[in-house]
């Protein structure tokens, strides 16, 4: 399905700013964005106003658009969130995952596996990749909703910290466990370790913000 401009234009305004290359606070400038993406104005308008809802984008009348404060002591709250929520969601995935899905979540482990000490943005993007097989595997739309809302939320503040994180700080066992726990179908070892991986990512963001 070919994907319309406005999607365009919201999936990659999305993606700056989460990985703050739109900085926390800026004004957005709608004629930038129209010259930097090469979209007309309604498209990224469109685009905009879906960011909203997402707590990326802020409208403030009379003075503008702006990208969405990073509140860091948001932190703690968004955790315990995505503790409870990711924790359903591995155990759905456990009754749910298809034959395909799990070859899949299998590569993505391994992958993260293998690129053990290459660059923190790469493991980044495989961590995105893992999470978001599993949200699919879940079968509830309203699920992945909130999984992919509360991710995003973390991940700006993951990416905010990045320049200060080393490889090392980046759990790479954690995929191989879930995936393991999964793969057999063990519902209580796979929110045992969501819940630790999740946990440890708070831990590392703790220490250097």
């Amino acid at each position: 399905m070919n994907q319309t401009n406005a999607e365009l234009a919201y999936q990659e305004i999305k993606k700056r700013i989460i990985r703050t290359e739109l900085s926390p606070g800026a004004v957005i400038n709608e004629s930038d964005l129209m010259d930097e993406l090469g979209f007309g104005r309604t498209p990224i308008r469109e685009a905009l106003k879906r960011l909203q809802p997402d707590d990326l984008v802020v409208v403030k009348p009379r003075r503008g658009i702006f990208v969405a404060q990073l509140a860091i002591t948001d932190l703690t709250q968004i955790v315990e969130v995505r503790v409870e929520l990711e924790s359903l969601a591995v155990r759905l995935t456990c009754e749910r995952i298809t034959e395909d899905q799990l070859a899949r979540l299998e590569k993505l482990a391994n992958q993260y596996e293998k690129f053990k000490g290459t660059s923190k943005e790469e493991m980044i993007e495989l961590d995105g990749k893992f999470h978001n097989l599993v949200r699919e595997a879940t079968n509830n739309r309203f699920l992945i909703s909130n999984l992919e809302y509360y991710y995003n939320l973390s991940l700006r503040i993951w990416y905010l910290a990045l320049p200060q994180t080393t490889v090392d700080d980046i759990d790479i066992k954690a995929h191989c466990d879930i995936y393991q726990a999964i793969a057999v179908g063990n519902k209580d070892l796979a929110t045992e370790h969501i819940t630790r991986h999740i946990q440890d990512f708070h831990k590392t963001i703790k220490n250097y913000l």
